[in-house]
């Protein structure tokens, strides 16, 4: 592991200066195979990650296969009708927690018991008072969608985190928000944006409420609509930007199109902006930039917790002499297959899975939660 040590040299965690420009993270960092095993070992393994929201699942067997940064696993709504989670490729069970709003997060720690709680990061995040605006049980599942691209995860981020770039490359973004007055709060685990709206905006359905989730998930929420994006990491140098649909069950048809379509365009401007620095990185001229404190306090504080949570993996790795796996499963040597492990898996075969199809109803059953 000593070949990683080049990627810390320049990066190591400290306090940063709000009043200073700060040093942006390593072009290596958004390029590196190495770089990105090691975010799977230390972020994705054992963060909790923000991933759909209990709508999805609203029937007995229910069930959506996820993936992220080569993890699979599956959401489903058991016989009882309680959520649980499992590894795809194993069936053994994912931490799983849902949140006051019906928003379900995951965790791919393999112990009995998370190393990270989800309060660690995101005590509070629900319980945000411009939520009182909305009924989260008025909303109904819509439809997905989803845009491939040649860019790191965190390019996405980085870009999603700041509106520096909204007035030039997102001309619908003054229609809903006033720009002038767009802020982010930032505190462990989530970025808080916030923007006024006008009178007419609000009017028009465009009370809206955004936060992103570290490391890779955010929602916007609207009176007519929510959206919920991952950032999906495959590669270094590859993502898929994933996006789950709701829509109010009052919502007309035109209002519900307006705000949908909008925020499709809004996010296809992004994708071309995401694959052109990530153009600039693969050059292997540049190194880093700087951030500026106030216009890009979202990115700094992505790029800060990136930083420490890598860095405090990478020591540990140091430390025991080998690389670190949260979401690996110690399996005995003598591995058994137990009559309710071959049960879920004959179930699953028999059971329809969420197609995308919007208003379509899921079909079939799972047995009870295997404990294993």
């Amino acid at each position: 592991m000593s070949f990683l040590r080049n990627f810390f040299g320049t990066s190591s965690a400290k306090d940063v200066d709000d009043k200073q420009p700060v040093r942006a993270l390593p072009a290596s960092w958004y390029t590196s195979h190495a770089f990105y095993e090691l975010e799977r070992r230390s972020i994705f393994s054992r963060k909790w990650l923000l991933t759909t929201h209990k709508h999805r699942v609203p029937n007995v067997g229910d069930w959506v296969p996820y993936d992220v940064a080569g993890y699979q696993f599956v959401i489903y709504r058991d016989h009882r009708g309680s959520l649980s989670a499992f590894h795809k490729d194993n069936y053994l069970p994912v931490h799983l927690h849902i949140d006051r709003n019906g928003f379900i997060w995951v965790n791919l720690d393999a112990g009995d018991v998370p190393e990270v709680a989800w309060k660690d990061d995101f005590d509070g995040v629900d319980e945000q008072p411009r939520f009182d605006h909305y009924n989260f049980e008025d909303y109904v599942f819509d439809h997905t969608w989803d845009m491939e691209g040649d860019f790191n995860w965190k390019i996405l981020a980085d870009n999603y985190n700041e509106c520096y770039h909204c007035r030039v490359a997102h001309p619908d973004i003054p229609t809903i928000a006033d720009l002038n007055s767009y802020y982010v709060n930032t505190k462990d685990g989530h970025i808080q944006h916030f923007g006024a709206q006008r009178p007419e905006q609000v009017e028009k359905g465009f009370r809206i409420a955004t936060t992103y989730f570290w490391p890779n998930a955010s929602f916007n929420i609207s009176p007519n609509f929510f959206f919920m994006q991952r950032f999906t990491p495959v590669s270094p140098t590859k993502s898929v930007m994933r996006y789950e649909v709701y829509r109010h069950k009052n919502a007309t048809d035109e209002d519900f199109t307006l705000i949908s379509d909008m925020y499709k365009r809004i996010m296809s401007e992004d994708k071309v902006l995401c694959v052109n620095t990530q153009k600039n990185l693969n050059a292997g001229v540049f190194v880093n930039g700087e951030l500026h404190p106030e216009m890009e306090k979202g990115p700094l504080h992505f790029q800060k917790t990136v930083r420490e949570v890598v860095t405090a993996h990478h020591q540990k790795e140091e430390v025991a002499g080998h690389e670190i796996w949260p979401a690996h499963v110690n399996v005995p040597e003598v591995a058994t297959d137990t009559g309710a492990t071959r049960s879920l898996y004959t179930a699953m075969d028999g059971c329809s899975r969420e197609d995308d199809v919007p208003g379509e109803a899921l079909h079939g059953s799972l047995p009870p939660a295997v404990a294993v």
